[in-house]
């Protein structure tokens, strides 16, 4: 960095440990993160004052495609942007290069799926509850893993549509209709053996 650069980010980090009280690790950690942008602008040939959007979102894809993770990007680019909006206060930059730009979404992993072995014991599973038990238990189960329900779309069905039903069960079409995230509606088909298993309970 040049000698500006570095007095710039003495000034910030002094600011955000007297001014903003934030603790002392944090402070370091932000030290850390403007080094990193430091580095950036010096590889770049630009001054911090100078760094625009596009070279944030080359360095964010530098980040990633490096294996930095998108939650560690996301705390790297709110430290970069904490230190834009003090130097638009100061009045040493027109705008703040990271104001729209997102780190890497985080992949989800998918949940882990039942062995075989597991899912033929789940299935034959035999309880000494009564048979009422056993035939709801066998209609839930059958309805997640054959439509595809969240735990809150099953929850949420009736047997016959209503004002005040979430969602229900139409037997003779074969579907059900649920009530998912974000309260979008869908319908889902019902498999055999889901139906003659809510049949069995019913």
């Amino acid at each position: 960095m040049t000698t500006e650069d570095t007095a710039l980010v003495e000034k910030y980090l002094e600011y955000v440990r007297v001014e903003k009280r934030l603790a002392t690790r944090t402070v370091e950690l932000y030290a850390l993160d403007l080094g990193k942008l430091g580095a950036n602008a010096t590889q770049a040939q630009v001054a911090l004052r100078d760094v625009k959007n596009h070279h944030i979102r080359r360095w964010v894809a530098q980040m990633h495609s490096g294996g930095r993770s998108g939650r560690g990007i996301a705390l790297i680019l709110s430290g970069w942007r904490g230190f834009y909006t003090w130097l638009g206060r100061q009045g040493l930059v027109a705008s703040n290069p990271v104001q729209d730009v997102r780190s890497p979404k985080a992949p989800k992993p998918l949940p882990k799926a039942l062995g075989v072995d597991e899912a033929v014991q789940l299935a034959d599973f035999e309880s000494d509850d009564d048979a009422w038990l056993e035939a709801r238990d066998a209609a839930m189960v059958e309805l997640l893993y054959g439509s595809g329900l969240r735990v809150g779309e099953l929850v949420g069905l009736d047997v016959v549509a209503g004002k005040d039903a979430k969602g229900w069960v139409d037997l003779q079409a074969a579907e059900a209709h649920v009530l998912g995230k974000g309260s979008k509606r869908r319908t889902v088909p019902v498999g055999a053996q889901a139906l003659a298993a809510l049949q069995r309970w019913l």
